[in-house]
Formats: C-alpha cells, sequence, structure tokens
C-alpha cells in the first residue's frame, strides 16, 4: 500500500494567527475526510465566515466573552455608558449575504449580552429575517411585519417598519436578568 501525504491548509491570512504549523499532512484519508477536516480547522481558526452565524450570540462569538476577545474581531468602536451596560458602535457592514446599516454590541458587567441590527430595504431585511429563522426556526409573530423567538440561551426580536427597514435585537437571557 503506498501512503501518500496532503496538505490541508486554511487561508493565507491565518498565517499572522498561527502558533503552530499551518499545514496538517494526513495520510490514506478519504478526500472528502480531508475536506471536512480542512473546513473545520478554518472555520475554528476563523469564526466569521461561519456563514453568517448568529445563535447565541454573532459571527462565533458567543454570550460571555469579554470585550478584550471581541473588539478587534467586531471591530468596535467607542462606547456609549449607563449603569454596567455598554453599548458599542462597530464596523460590521454584512452578516453572511445581509448588509447592514448600523450594527451594535451591548456588554453587561464587560460581557457580551447582545446585538442590535439595522437592515435598509424589503430584500435585504428578508434576507435577516430568513437568517434568524434558519438560526432559530419559525418563532412567533403577533404582527405580518414582527417576529420574536426564545430559547434557553437567546431571546430575538424582529420588527419591519412599513418602508422595509428592519430592526433585530438578539440578547443573552442569562446576562440580561
Amino acid at each position: 500500500m503506498v501512503r501518500t501525504a496532503t496538505p490541508l491548509c486554511c487561508p493565507s491570512s491565518f498565517l499572522r494567527f498561527a502558533s503552530f504549523p499551518i499545514f496538517f499532512y494526513v495520510t490514506t484519508m478519504e478526500p472528502s475526510s480531508k475536506k471536512v477536516i480542512a473546513l473545520v480547522l478554518c472555520l475554528r481558526a476563523f469564526p466569521e465566515i461561519a456563514l453568517g452565524q448568529t445563535r447565541d450570540g454573532i459571527l462565533g462569538h458567543t454570550w460571555g466573552s469579554p470585550i478584550a476577545a471581541v473588539a478587534e474581531p467586531l471591530a468596535l468602536r467607542t462606547p456609549r455608558f449607563e449603569g454596567n451596560t455598554a453599548l458599542y458602535s462597530t464596523a460590521m457592514h454584512e452578516i453572511g449575504d445581509v448588509r447592514i446599516e448600523e450594527c451594535q454590541i451591548e456588554f453587561v458587567n464587560g460581557k457580551f449580552a447582545g446585538v442590535i441590527v439595522t437592515t435598509r430595504g424589503a430584500d435585504n431585511s428578508g434576507r435577516l429575517l430568513a437568517l434568524l429563522r434558519k438560526e432559530y426556526g419559525e418563532g412567533q409573530s403577533r404582527h405580518p411585519r414582527e417576529r420574536t423567538w426564545r430559547t434557553a440561551e437567546t431571546h430575538v426580536s424582529y420588527d419591519l417598519d412599513t418602508f422595509g427597514d428592519a430592526y433585530a435585537y438578539w440578547y443573552s437571557v442569562q446576562l440580561q436578568k
């Protein structure tokens, strides 16, 4: 039996973050297995490419993460403070295929606790709703232009105005008590 070694690697920008060799040599493995391993390694290194993740946080950053851990990846800007809550604006312009007009990240006692997103336009707002439905299911609605979801970890609200602009707020149930 001939053993082969195939290099698997993540994007080249990963090199500046790597503290271990970038190439992983896998022997006698099916090609599909190699692709899965490469994908998992890359998603662990770059959570922001994880298909616009919004479940229990945003873009791979989960509730309770400290400000220092998300400040650079989420491009946090000058905060507003009220009591133990800090609200940071961000330089984020999209989540998955959804164009973001404005995104604010909320911290309670220094821990990541909420996300506020505003979108413009009916098509774009519809993509945000589709993303939230994909993450949280159908949810509940008392009006055709609003929807809410509740899980053990996260509460989500989505509202669409008459111009087609949407406002979504999802937050940690535990940290917002």
